[in-house]
């Protein structure tokens, strides 16, 4: 059964009010340990019911953007104590003049979670999932100087590389990774789409050879890696 046209409307409507106050909340507009206005504020300000505004606020709660007081005043909370993912998603579709806060961390845990599985996949795949990688890449060498398909080469790579892991954590994030954070910071100055392909092209014959893959992998984004702790180390001084 298809919803009602008034259902859909009613929930965009209340999209609407969420992605408005989320995006004031992380561009710093609604400061934390502030009061968000009352729901009859709120409510004729974008011209909706309570009943909406409420389901908003709930979200916003959800997304440990606000925490919601029984009898008391809904509070702002820090953005950066919250622990729900969608908050990075959130930055980079409604506040991306503040989304360089987050890129450094996104970048890092690129890197690292890319160590991680190949670490695991190392240990645990079969040869024919091993064989099976290294025909994915070998099959995209055409595309080797089209970066928006060697993105999608890449996506098809660690997206084999998870589900032949065995480890449900790491496959769950990195399909949060390609489906949710759509908009995701590239490096500063990123490698060519060939010199991308060369990079996957070694690695995956390494991870069919047992042939010091990790090793690799540290080896070619060891630089970029310390680059970026060097840079947080820095920052926090």
């Amino acid at each position: 059964m298809q919803a009602s046209p008034d259902v859909l409307r009613r929930g965009h409507l209340a999209d609407g009010v969420f992605e408005t106050l989320a995006g004031e909340i992380l561009r710093g507009q609604l400061a934390a340990e502030s009061a968000l206005p009352a729901e009859r504020i709120l409510s004729e300000r974008f011209g909706v019911s309570k009943l909406l505004v409420r389901q908003a606020v709930h979200r916003l709660a959800e997304a440990g953007l606000v925490d919601v007081r029984q009898g008391g005043a809904t509070r702002v909370r820090d953005p950066n104590e919250a622990v729900d993912l969608r908050i990075i998603e959130l930055y980079y579709r409604l506040a991306p003049e503040r989304a360089h806060d987050v890129a450094r961390d996104v970048l890092e845990k690129q890197f690292t979670q890319g160590l991680s599985l190949v670490e695991i996949f190392a240990r645990r795949a079969s040869a024919r999932a091993r064989a099976t990688l290294v025909k994915l890449v070998d099959e995209g060498s055409a595309h080797r100087k089209d970066d928006a398909k060697m993105r999608a080469l890449e996506e098809q790579c660690w997206r084999r590389i998870a589900d032949e892991c065995g480890n449900r954590i790491l496959r769950a994030e990195v399909r949060w990774w390609y489906t949710a954070l759509a908009a995701r910071p590239d490096l500063p100055t990123p490698p060519s789409p060939e010199q991308r392909w060369t990079f996957y092209a070694e690695l995956a014959r390494r991870l069919r050879d047992d042939d010091g893959a990790i090793a690799y992998y540290l080896a070619a984004l060891g630089p970029g890696m310390t680059a970026l702790f060097s840079s947080k180390r820095k920052a926090a001084r």
